[in-house]
């Protein structure tokens, strides 16, 4: 894949704007959440899951189902969250561990298709957001919420946090005046 697909411009004062379709991910080893904006609105979302007890086979189903996405929705951009290690080590290395490898399978995918690709910590797409939250359930919540005042649709929270990822990335692009394709 070329590194962006020429598609017809649109013009904005008297600039070119390319037009994209991004598409977002809350990933996770089992279900994760997806959404598709195009030209900096939302298209479709969905969730996907894989249930299978070895990692490595979770893994190249994600993979696959990510390139599925990609071609059924002509993606020009990847957009996914962030990890980050959690307070309570003990618990939660294993898990970090396992987020990492799929972290990093999202990577190399868009690094291999020449897609440009980001991500964004949590708290940054929260705070950008601003949804706030004592917790990560009322978090969780509060972006569901999100959601429905902003799109007026109904969603599972794997689901919102993909939209809400989706939507920091065109907010960001609309308040830069451009569309980053690093």
């Amino acid at each position: 894949r070329p590194t962006m697909i020429m598609r017809p411009q649109n013009v904005l004062v008297g600039l070119e704007v390319p037009m994209s379709n991004i598409l977002a991910l809350d990933q996770a080893s089992k279900t994760s959440g997806f959404s598709v904006f195009k030209d900096g609105k939302l298209l479709t979302f969905g969730k996907f899951t894989v249930e299978d007890a070895d990692l490595g086979e979770r893994l190249c189903k994600i993979k696959n189902k990510v390139l599925e996405l990609i071609n059924e929705y002509d993606i020009d951009e990847l957009i996914f969250e962030d990890i980050q290690l959690q307070n309570n080590v003990t618990q939660n290395v294993q898990t970090f561990k396992i987020l990492a490898e799929v972290y990093g399978l999202i990577d190399q995918l868009a690094s291999e298709l020449k897609i440009p690709h980001r991500s964004y910590l949590a708290s940054s797409w929260k705070s950008q957001l601003g949804i706030k939250g004592k917790d990560r359930a009322e978090q969780k919540r509060n972006a569901q919420k999100y959601v429905m005042s902003t799109y007026g649709v109904k969603c599972t929270q794997d689901e919102a946090d993909a939209i809400c990822i989706g939507d920091c990335a065109t907010k960001r692009e609309s308040l830069n005046g451009f569309i980053s394709w690093t």
